[in-house]
């Protein structure tokens, strides 16, 4: 991944060679103790500071939709604001650099969108925005074995470990402060989700006008920069929300994408929808599953960070658009987790950080950022730091969510969501732990009896998946030969206390938890220098 690659009180001499062959714009910083590359795609320049001022150097990565000046930065810096950034809107890391104190600041935004990964010996710091390239700094690579066993089991890290021992990714509203070799890490920005009083028609009000706002960041900034509206959308509601505030706010057209299982209802609605606004469409179809054979590529454009099976829809179509002149990606990611609620009061936070900070909601934004800027309104911190006082119970199965649409969008309504008509939901159950539908039981308990007795793979119930991948693998032989291939072509490079649990998923488990095995082997192909 393109970005910032720096050290501190340490010689280093980065391998930038795949940037070499683009359009990338690259800028230089050194000193005595601080160096720093940034590369950078060309897009969003001004909102990419990389200027010395006061005694201070500032350089920033991403895009910035509210934020100081790089001056102003300084000066609330020097006036003792240790954290300037706190108050930024946008999806960006930066660092700032001190001279006369040689005190080094490197900060990431409030949900972590970015990419900063970095590893600190004895006085010595390096950090980087591309995991491969900062594992090729050292030479002793071992793989990190508590990061390999999450992979597996959950298919993400919850915390701040990668594949690598001793490289460490900074997470969401952390910065980082080194000064004379005195390393600090602490937390500037967290979210709670304390119940308020429930003020229902207040709730939404509000709620819809934070949401418009953080719309309206993304339209207004590519409009201002001549750069083309091009959003996701699909049949579920969050991309639905979006292109409908996006409808009333933006001047510009909008072209809407969509990536399914041809004639799944992920195909069929958005066709609908998007014509229903008035946008154009484009659709790519990703039948047969030929697309997960690019293990590699897939779970690299991730940083290994999540099984690669997550965002290898979005790379698969990512990777064959041209980017040149399409704008920040106004995305639907984690909305069903904060409109909606997948779990109690107690556990929200822990989950928003695990889960949609840390684990699958990576996917799709990570992705992007090789071509683009991507920005969810559902993760904008003004509306995550409102919705998430909304009491769970109110939130819970869809009620406020729904409410929401019909009150302000009541259009976005006449489209089922999961078969479901908008404000008149199923009946949930909870089962083992998990809410869903009643009528979902009877199929839960047969995949969960299926998974006991190893028979998923022969019976596997995944017909209403929009990507129904136990079914592709059945129908395609070339996609099983490909896994199959992978495993024992890498499975030497397993830790031998994973190696019987990994072949017992290549045996018998479901296309994803292959994938999981797969994403494995695949980070310490390319990280740990066994493969080498």
């Amino acid at each position: 991944m393109h970005g910032l690659f720096g050290s501190y009180e340490v010689s280093t001499n980065w391998d930038l060679a795949r940037f070499a062959e683009s359009n990338y714009v690259t800028r230089n910083y050194e000193t005595d103790v601080f160096a720093l590359t940034h590369v950078t795609l060309p897009k969003f320049l001004s909102d990419k500071y990389f200027v010395e001022h006061d005694g201070c150097f500032i350089a920033t990565e991403g895009v910035l939709f509210e934020a100081d000046s790089a001056e102003q930065a300084i000066a609330r810096y020097r006036n003792g604001e240790t954290v300037f950034w706190k108050h930024w809107r946008g999806s960006f890391c930066g660092v700032l650099y001190d001279k006369k104190a040689e005190r080094l600041i490197v900060f990431n935004d409030q949900i972590g969108s970015k990419m900063l990964f970095y590893s600190f010996d004895h006085g010595e710091f390096v950090f980087a925005s591309d995991l491969q390239i900062l594992a090729q700094h050292f030479n002793n690579r071992l793989p990190q074995e508590t990061f390999i066993k999450a992979l597996l089991d959950r298919g993400y890290s919850c915390d701040a470990k990668t594949a690598v021992q001793g490289i460490f990714r900074l997470t969401a509203g952390d910065y980082i402060q080194i000064e004379k070799g005195h390393f600090i890490k602490q937390p500037y920005y967290r979210f709670d989700n304390t119940p308020r009083d429930y003020d229902e028609e207040t709730m939404l009000s509000e709620t819809n006008r934070l949401f418009r706002q953080a719309v309206a960041r993304v339209v207004q900034k590519n409009e201002a920069e001549s750069l083309q509206h091009y959003f996701p959308l699909s049949g579920g509601l969050d991309s639905r929300l979006c292109q409908f505030v996006a409808h009333e706010i933006a001047t510009a057209p909008i072209v809407n994408y969509t990536y399914s299982q041809r004639g799944h209802y992920d195909h069929v609605l958005p066709q609908e929808i998007s014509r229903a606004l008035g946008n154009k469409w484009q659709f790519m179809a990703l039948d047969g599953g030929d697309y997960l054979r690019q293990i590699d590529a897939i779970a690299g454009a991730t940083e290994w960070l999540i099984n690669y099976n997550g965002p290898s829809e979005i790379y698969a179509f990512a990777s064959q658009q041209d980017w040149t002149h399409k704008g920040v990606v106004l995305t639907g990611v984690n909305g069903d987790n904060i409109l909606s609620v997948i779990t109690d009061h107690r556990h929200e936070i822990g989950l928003l950080y695990s889960l949609s900070f840390a684990g699958n909601g990576l996917g799709s934004p990570l992705v992007l950022q090789h071509y683009t800027e991507s920005y969810s309104p559902f993760c904008d911190v003004d509306v995550l730091d409102y919705v998430l006082h909304i009491p769970t119970k109110k939130r819970h199965n869809y009620r406020f969510y729904d409410r929401l649409l019909l009150r302000y969008y009541p259009q976005a309504a006449e489209w089922h969501h999961k078969h479901e008509q908008i404000g008149h939901r199923q009946t949930i159950v909870t089962l083992a732990g998990r809410d869903m539908p009643l009528r979902d039981v009877p199929k839960r308990m047969m995949m969960y009896l299926l998974k006991q007795l190893h028979l998923y793979d022969a019976y596997g119930l995944d017909g209403e998946s929009m990507n129904p991948y136990d079914q592709w693998i059945k129908s395609n032989p070339q996609l099983a030969e490909c896994f199959n291939g992978y495993y024992a072509q890498n499975k030497h490079l397993l830790p031998p206390r994973f190696a019987a649990e990994c072949k017992t998923m290549m045996r018998i488990g479901s296309v994803t938890e292959k994938n999981k095995v797969l994403t494995v082997l695949s980070a310490l192909k390319a990280l740990s220098g066994s493969g080498e």
